[in-house]
C-alpha cells in the first residue's frame, strides 16, 4: 500500500463501487464544481451510464496515490522537486431535484399511493432523508439561520412554485490547472456539450446553472485564515489501517475509528434503513463559505491582549488565533501545547482527548473541539469527513493595508463533507453543537451561566440569540474572560446531494422510472 494511506487487507467496503472523494479522497490542487439541470432525462441517463466508466473510484485514487508517492520517493533519491502528475478524477452526485427528475423521488406521496404500482416502487426504493428531500435552502434559509440576502442566486429556489434549480454536482479535479480545464471540456462534451468551446446545443442532455472553482492555496495545507486545514479526519473501521499502533488505553487517547455505516449507506452503523440500490453511497453536503481575512487579522491584533497570558508567554494574535480554532496555524493542538506552537513532535498530533475535561485550557468552545468533542462525550455519533477546497486569490497589499476585505476579490472554503445521514452528520455538527452557547454541557460550574460560547468560526445566530461571545481560559474559576466575536464566515448557500455508488449508476439510476398501473 502507498505511503501515506494504510488501509486494512480486507477492506469492509467495494473500493470498486466507491466514488473515491468518498474515501479516501480525490487527490487536489485544482477543482471544479459543475453544479447541472437535467433538460433531457431519458437522454441523461444513457450518458450517465457510460459516464459512470470513467468515474473515479476508491480503487482508482489508491492508484494515483501509489504513483504520487513513487514520484515523491525518486525525488528524493535524486535530490529533485516532484514533478506534479495530472492525475484528473471525476464524481457526481444528485440533489432530490435531480432524482425526481430520472423518476427516482418522488416530492407528493399522497398522489403516488394513488397508483398501486408507483406507491410500490417508491416506498421500495425512496432514499430516506427530510433534510435531503428539502435541501439547503428550505433546511438553513427558510428554518435555519442562514440570510437569505446573503446566498447566490443560483442556489435559490425560483418562480411561484419555489422550484430548485441544480439537479446535481459534477466534481472534476486535477493537480495541474490547464489539464483540469481539458477534463471539464470533456466533461461536458459528454453530456452534449459543442466540443471545445463548451457551448450548449441541442444535443445536451444537462444544462450548467453554476460553476465554482478552488484551487490549494501557496501555503500547501492552508486554508484563507491559514490554518493547517483536514486534520482529523475520521477513521473506518474495516477501511483505514491503525495510525496508532499504541495498545496501553491510557497513552492512546485518539479517537476510535468509526463504523462505516456513518459515511456508507448500506454498511454496519447505518440505521436510516436506505433502500438496496444506495448501499455504498453517501450524502454530499457542499457549502459555499466567503472568508473575510482582513477583517479576521484585524480582530485579532484588536483583541490579543484579552488571551491568557503568562511569564513565558505573552497575549499575541497567533495566540489568539490558536485559541479560536483549537490548533495552532501550524497543526498543533492548544489541548497538548496551550501556549506555543513549538513543539515540533506533537505538529499535528491527533493523540489527545481535552482530558480532564474539567480544566479550562483549550477553550470548550474552540472550533475544533466543538466539532470533534473527543473526550468531552463519551462516543462520535456525529461523524463527517471534510473533502474542501479553498478559493479565490490571496489578500492583496491594499486590503491588507485597509484591513478590509474587496467586495471584487472573493475568497473562501467550497466546503464538502459525506455522511450517511445529514441531519446526524453536518445539521447536527452545525446548529446542535457550533452556534449551540451551552455546548459542550456541564460546564456551568466552570463558566458560570453564560456557558463556553458560540463556535468563533462557523458559529450562527439569529437577531433574537445572544451576541456572539466565546469563553477564554483566563486561570479563573469561574471564567471571566468573555469574548465578543465579528463574523468572518459568510455563507453564500450551497445545496444537499447523494453521491451513489458506481452499480447504482450504471443499474438502478440509468434504468427507466417506474411506470404506473393506471393513468394518474
Amino acid at each position: 500500500m502507498a505511503k501515506g494511506l494504510e488501509m486494512v487487507c480486507n477492506p469492509v467496503i467495494d473500493i470498486k463501487n466507491v466514488q473515491g472523494d468518498i474515501w479516501p479522497g480525490l487527490p487536489k490542487r485544482f477543482e471544479t464544481f459543475l453544479f447541472f439541470q437535467i433538460r433531457k432525462p431519458e437522454e441523461f441517463r444513457t450518458h450517465l451510464k457510460s459516464f459512470a466508466d470513467s468515474i473515479t473510484t476508491a480503487e482508482k485514487v489508491i492508484e494515483m496515490r501509489k504513483v504520487i508517492c513513487q514520484e515523491q520517493d525518486d525525488a528524493d533519491m535524486k535530490g529533485r522537486i516532484r514533478q506534479l502528475k495530472p492525475l484528473p478524477g471525476r464524481n457526481i452526485a444528485f440533489s432530490s431535484t435531480g432524482l425526481e427528475a430520472l423518476g427516482k423521488f418522488t416530492f407528493d406521496e399522497e398522489v403516488v399511493k394513488k397508483d398501486r404500482n408507483l406507491y410500490k416502487e417508491f416506498r421500495k426504493n425512496q432514499l430516506r432523508g427530510g433534510l435531503y428531500q428539502k435541501g439547503m435552502y428550505d433546511d438553513l434559509v427558510n428554518e435555519g439561520w442562514d440570510d437569505p440576502t446573503e446566498i447566490r442566486d443560483e442556489y435559490k429556489p425560483v418562480g411561484a412554485k419555489k422550484k430548485r434549480s441544480i439537479d446535481g454536482v459534477i466534481l472534476v479535479t486535477s493537480s495541474l490547472e490547464d489539464d483540469l480545464k481539458a477534463e471539464v471540456c470533456l466533461v461536458k462534451e459528454h453530456f452534449g456539450y459543442a466540443p471545445n468551446d463548451g457551448t450548449v446545443n441541442e444535443g445536451a442532455t444537462i444544462d450548467i446553472v453554476l460553476t465554482r472553482e478552488g484551487k490549494t492555496r501557496p501555503m500547501k495545507g492552508k486554508e484563507h485564515f491559514g490554518f493547517q486545514d483536514n486534520l482529523s479526519q475520521p477513521q473506518i473501521q474495516g477501511l483505514d489501517a491503525p495510525t496508532n499502533k499504541e495498545t496501553d488505553k491510557k497513552t492512546n487517547k485518539e479517537p476510535k475509528a468509526v463504523l462505516p455505516g456513518l459515511i456508507f449507506l448500506g454498511n454496519e452503523g447505518d440505521k436510516m434503513g436506505q433502500p438496496e440500490w444506495a448501499r455504498d453511497g453517501s450524502f454530499l453536503v457542499f457549502r459555499d463559505l466567503q472568508q473575510l481575512v482582513p477583517e479576521f487579522d484585524k480582530f485579532l491584533e484588536d483583541n490579543a491582549h484579552q488571551v491568557h497570558a503568562t511569564t513565558l508567554s505573552p497575549p499575541t494574535k497567533e495566540k489568539l488565533a490558536a485559541h479560536l480554532m483549537g490548533r495552532w496555524k501550524n497543526g498543533t493542538p492548544v489541548d497538548l501545547s496551550p501556549h506555543s506552537p513549538s513543539d515540533e513532535e506533537i505538529d499535528k498530533n491527533n493523540n489527545f482527548d481535552y482530558e480532564p475535561i474539567n480544566v479550562h485550557k483549550c477553550p470548550f468552545a474552540a472550533h475544533t473541539r466543538k466539532m470533534r468533542p473527543r473526550g468531552d462525550l463519551n462516543d462520535d455519533h456525529a461523524v463527517i469527513i471534510r473533502r474542501g477546497i479553498s478559493y479565490g486569490d490571496e489578500v492583496t497589499p491594499e486590503e491588507w493595508k485597509a484591513r478590509k476585505s474587496d467586495d471584487t476579490k472573493e475568497r473562501g472554503l467550497l466546503f464538502v463533507c459525506y455522511q450517511s445521514d445529514i441531519r446526524s452528520g453536518f445539521n447536527f455538527l452545525t446548529t446542535r453543537w457550533a452556534s449551540n452557547h451551552h455546548f459542550p454541557d456541564r460546564k456551568a460550574h466552570l463558566l458560570g451561566g453564560h456557558g463556553p460560547g458560540i463556535d468563533a468560526i462557523v458559529g450562527q445566530k439569529l437577531s433574537h440569540h445572544p451576541p456572539r461571545s466565546i469563553c477564554l481560559p483566563d486561570g479563573k474559576v469561574p471564567t471571566e474572560t468573555h469574548l465578543s466575536l465579528d463574523r468572518w464566515v459568510i455563507p453564500r448557500g450551497g445545496e444537499y446531494f447523494f453521491t451513489p455508488s458506481i452499480a447504482a449508476l450504471r443499474g438502478y439510476l440509468a434504468s427507466p422510472p417506474a411506470k404506473p398501473a393506471s393513468k394518474l
